[in-house]
């Protein structure tokens, strides 16, 4: 593999070619362990707790197959991996203490990745802090340490956890933890213990410098592993990070996101419910962040605490809220996340960056040409960085997420109906939500360019759910209706001319399990899926594996492709004195029958088994249009 810098903006390889890259979220099924499989599905009432005798070698690959679900990626037209770890892969077995078989494990696999032509960078991810309250990343241990019992977040009601609800869980409920007591006080605690939670120490540290601390060393341990790598660019600091309550203006109101009948719980009721209280939880119809009331139902009606024997909740400990002397919970400092020594709090610029400074510093005292991928809470153009790097260091990505939460959480493809995740509106019309789609994408670019020294824009998840629309994909095996989806998504990207990874490739996802985690299923590829020759095992292949152009030797312009008649534009500028070169990859799906080239000057020939058409221009030409579509037969 080349070697790759970041300069004005681009990707630019050690030949000076300007890349693209495209790539998926390798895998979705990386958030759990591979033994005891940890499938979100399962019955795991034995083995759950139990949560440091876990293996996570063989995600995300196995790998006696490993090469060959690369080499399909490759088939498909991907360069680019963001390659998913967890911090509870690597020091499950307790603080200090890590699984030197898994670290070996992951140098094989990007070892493999570098031989496939994969470019990657690290993804420690997290979805609501941890698999023990109803995501995945962080181990078990770490809610241990300031005192929770893990068994007793079911019965306390503090967490949405599909294992223990099993066929009552709601479809795309895992969001909601955000506003739950387990997983909104981590991190509170990760990012704000020493504002918000002094008096907590684990093992003579502050909480929020014990848990970062860990954190950090846990990549560090893979840092190492993979720094010789080239293929290697960097790693992302941590997945869709939560301020926690941090900024929360009142405690005693609930202001979460929501889509369809949920439970909503205020801060304040979820403090009083970790210590054993049961709460008389609204009922609610939510769209988004608006909704209206439907009555109520009564949690945690064991009264049973999330807390260990003769702990209580911190946020009471610290003044937040106390009992009266009825015994009643009484709110004292509603405004408590929000304010600090009376002035108002913001998350990330006195939160979040500082952690991704120490970060940046300590992944790079391992290896400095790594660069760090950062995003903001999901939602959030909240980015800003305005640090230039050294010589020879690594520098800050815009990794930002976007998905249409309409799309998302309905699991419904509208073709006029979508919403702009950051204006938070509706939007009506066919070609509106094309336009609102390019106009989110300008946005995050915009921060890239304004607020982060013209940083490169690597879109590091978007994507559709696979089962959208009832299943109707499996059982008509017509999969036109997640190829316009998904099409209208790439397009807009497209248009925008950043770099994107596609979550995602599951390799052991199927129908009826999805993407083994919260009944999420938006993988390319499927087990049973048919192995046809063109789409071998894909899903909606027709909308993902795309020509585009792999290498540029001057500046792109325009690129567009239309999905039905499988037409390819690219235009692109002589740069200097060097003669032109653009080198285009062309799937099999659309051109395996032969393809007709339309260009206004220069030549090109074509590499059949590496499906990629090489174009070089002409000394006296500076502009250059490229047109590729099938051959008429």
């Amino acid at each position: 593999m080349l070697e790759i810098k970041v300069e004005d903006g681009n990707f630019i390889d050690s030949e000076g070619y300007i890349l693209q890259l495209r790539g998926v979220n390798l895998s979705g099924s990386s958030k759990l362990p591979f033994k005891p499989d940890g499938t979100t599905h399962f019955d795991q009432s034995l083995t759950f707790h139990d949560h440091r005798k876990v293996s996570f070698v063989g995600r995300p690959l196995e790998e006696k197959e490993a090469a060959e679900h690369l080499d399909r990626l490759k088939k498909w037209g991907f360069n680019f991996l963001r390659f998913l770890v967890t911090w509870e892969a690597v020091e499950h077995l307790g603080p200090g203490k890590y699984d030197q078989a898994y670290l070996d494990y992951i140098e094989r696999m990007v070892a493999l990745a570098d031989k496939k032509g994969f470019y990657v960078f690290i993804d420690p991810h997290q979805d609501v802090w941890s698999r023990f309250t109803g995501g995945d990343g962080a181990p078990g241990w770490t809610l241990e340490e300031v005192g929770m019992n893990i068994e007793n977040i079911k019965d306390s009601d503090t967490a949405i956890v599909h294992h223990f609800q099993g066929r009552n869980y709601k479809r795309m409920s895992w969001p909601l933890n955000y506003q739950k007591y387990a997983c909104a006080t981590m991190f509170t605690l990760f990012f704000g213990g020493k504002t918000f939670a002094p008096k907590l120490s684990i093992r003579g540290k502050n909480v929020e410098t014990f848990l970062q601390d860990h954190y950090i060393e846990a990549m560090c341990r893979i840092a190492k592993k993979v720094a010789k790598y080239k293929n290697v660019l960097g790693f992302d600091s941590l997945n869709e990070p939560s301020p926690g309550w941090i900024g929360k203006k009142n405690i005693g109101e609930f202001s979460g996101l929501g889509f369809g009948k949920i439970l909503t719980t205020s801060p304040f009721q979820e403090m009083f419910l970790s210590e054993g209280r049961t709460v008389r939880a609204n009922n609610a119809y939510m769209l988004g962040f608006t909704g209206f009331n439907l009555g109520k139902t009564k949690i945690n009606t064991k009264s049973v605490p999330l807390w260990q024997e003769g702990k209580h909740c911190i946020w009471r400990q610290h003044g937040v809220w106390d009992y009266d002397p009825n015994g009643a919970p009484m709110l004292l400092r509603p405004d408590y996340f929000n304010k600090y020594r009376g002035r108002k709090i913001e998350f990330y610029p006195e939160f979040m960056l500082p952690f991704i400074k120490r970060f940046k510093t300590r992944i790079q005292s391992v290896q400095k040409k790594f660069s760090i991928f950062v995003e903001s809470d999901p939602g959030s153009l909240e980015l800003d960085w305005d640090e230039k790097p050294k010589k020879g260091e690594g520098t800050v990505i815009n990794a930002t997420h976007w998905y249409d939460v309409s799309v998302l959480m309905f699991k419904r493809y509208i073709p006029w109906f979508g919403v702009h995740i950051f204006k938070q509106v509706p939007i009506f019309g066919k070609k509106n939500v094309g336009k609102a789609y390019e106009d989110t994408i300008r946005m995050i670019k915009e921060v890239s360019i304004k607020k982060m020294n013209n940083c490169p824009t690597v879109i590091g998840e978007t994507g559709i759910p696979m089962d959208m629309n009832g299943r109707l994909a499996f059982r008509t095996k017509n999969y036109s209706h997640l190829e316009a989806s998904l099409n209208r998504i790439i397009t807009s990207i497209e248009k925008n001319f950043v770099h994107y990874t596609l979550w995602n490739y599951t390799p052991d996802n199927t129908h009826s399990l999805g993407d083994r985690w919260n009944e999420e299923d938006l993988s390319l590829y499927s087990l049973d899926t048919p192995k046809s020759i063109d789409e071998n095992g894909g899903r909606a292949v027709r909308a993902f594996s795309r020509p585009y152009p792999i290498r540029t030797k001057g500046n792109p312009e325009a690129i567009s492709f239309d999905m039905e008649k499988s037409m390819f534009k690219y235009s692109f500028r002589k740069e200097g004195d060097e003669i032109p070169v653009a080198e285009i990859f062309l799937p099999e799906i659309h051109y395996g029958k032969g393809f007709e080239v339309l260009v206004n000057a220069g030549s090109w020939k074509f590499d059949s088994k590496k499906r990629i058409l090489t174009f070089k221009g002409e000394k006296s030409v500076s502009y250059y249009g490229i047109t590729i579509f099938p051959t008429k037969k």
